[in-house]
């Protein structure tokens, strides 16, 4: 299966927006902050608010996570939180929709169209 060139040229910041306008429109509470200064090192990109807490680091389609990222992700989910790595691919195939509505309580179709 050849992958998609529209997830390769995605960048991480066009990405960053997608989720953000999802989680608007499905009134989710995101955070992202905006400058990393200050902030520990490997802290994931997104924390969504919804029925659960999302923890997601985003990378461009063929970007790596950080040691400190990978390290921060392993801690997350020995404690039990929902962490992951999102890519464009994830939302070109509408995963990161699918994972949305689920946490937000609503149906997926919402993004299709």
């Amino acid at each position: 299966m050849r992958a998609d060139p529209r997830a390769a040229a995605m960048a991480e910041a066009e990405l960053q927006e997608a989720v953000r306008k999802m989680c608007c429109q499905l009134g989710l509470f995101h955070y992202h902050p905006l400058h990393s200064i200050g902030s520990a090192k490997g802290w994931p990109d997104s924390v969504i608010i919804g029925r659960r807490i999302l923890y997601r680091e985003l990378k461009s389609q063929f970007g790596r996570a950080t040691p400190e990222q990978t390290e921060v992700g392993y801690k997350l989910r020995a404690a039990g939180a929902n962490w992951k790595i999102w890519r464009p691919s994830d939302l070109l195939s509408g995963l990161i929709a699918a994972e949305l509505a689920e946490v937000a309580a609503v149906q997926a179709e919402l993004f299709s169209a």
